[in-house]
This record gives structure tokens, sequence and C-alpha cells, in this order.
């Protein structure tokens, strides 16, 4: 009996062992990122578009996000995005959308700290992938 309590002592030491952080390693969020404004940029894979970034970093961490959500023209994306002649009421609503769920990673970066942890938003599927591609782009400069 005593010899099954002593291995299972050890075995629980172990594994709490293995399960310890090794010295040395560091993660993101200790390592923090330099103090400064980034940019970064990326294409909206397959409908066009660009999107813009203007990334501050204070105290390590990422206190800001500045987005810039540009159609194929060049311009910001708004009201009249997804309008065409005659209207499509259902592809405008589509485009509005994907306005209004992209409008939501800004905050969810600062929120997250990691552009790889940002999950998907309901209608920016392809703008939340060039989102994240130029969130990396902007915050290499800062590591």
């Amino acid at each position: 009996m005593k010899k099954r309590i002593a291995l299972l002592a050890a075995f629980m030491l172990l594994s709490l062992a293995a399960c310890g952080k090794k010295e040395g390693a560091e993660s993101k969020d200790a390592q923090g990122y330099k103090d400064g404004t980034y940019s970064g940029e990326a294409e909206v894979k397959e409908v066009g578009g660009t999107i813009k970034l203007g990334i501050t970093v204070s105290g390590g961490k990422i206190t800001t996000v500045d987005m810039q959500n540009l159609d194929r023209e060049g311009k910001e994306k708004g009201e009249d995005y997804g309008k065409s002649e005659p209207l499509n009421q259902g592809l405008y609503s589509i485009a509005q959308n994907s306005i209004l769920g992209t409008d939501k990673l800004p905050g969810l970066l600062v929120d997250s700290q990691d552009p790889d942890s940002i999950d998907a938003v309901s209608g920016a599927t392809l703008s939340r992938e060039a989102f994240v591609q130029a969130a990396k782009a902007a915050l290499d400069g800062a590591k």
C-alpha cells in the first residue's frame, strides 16, 4: 500500500513538473511589443479591396488600432458600398453586414493582443483574414 502511495505521489509530482514553465521560455504576453506606431496592409482576397492598419503600442501592449477598410478603387467602404443599379437588396445587405463585422476587428485585437486569436466575425470572414495578415505585418516591426 505504501509503495502505491509513493508511486502515485511521484507520478503527480512529475506531472506537475512537466506542466511548469521552462526557464528561459518567453510568452508573447510576458515579452510584449516595442512601443511605437506600426502600419500594415493586406488585400481582401476574392472580393478585392484592402485593409490598412495603424497599430499603436504603449507599455508593451496594443492600445489602439486605426483601420481603413478600402474597396477596389481605394475608397473607404461606407453606406454606398454594395449598391448596384438596379439595387439588389440582398447583395447590398451582405456588403453592409461585412462592413459592420469588419468594424469589430480592431477592438477584438486590442482585447486579445494577438491577431491569431481573433475569431471569425459573421459577415466578415474574408476581411478578417486580411485584417489578421495586416496586423501581423504591422506587429512584425514591434517585436
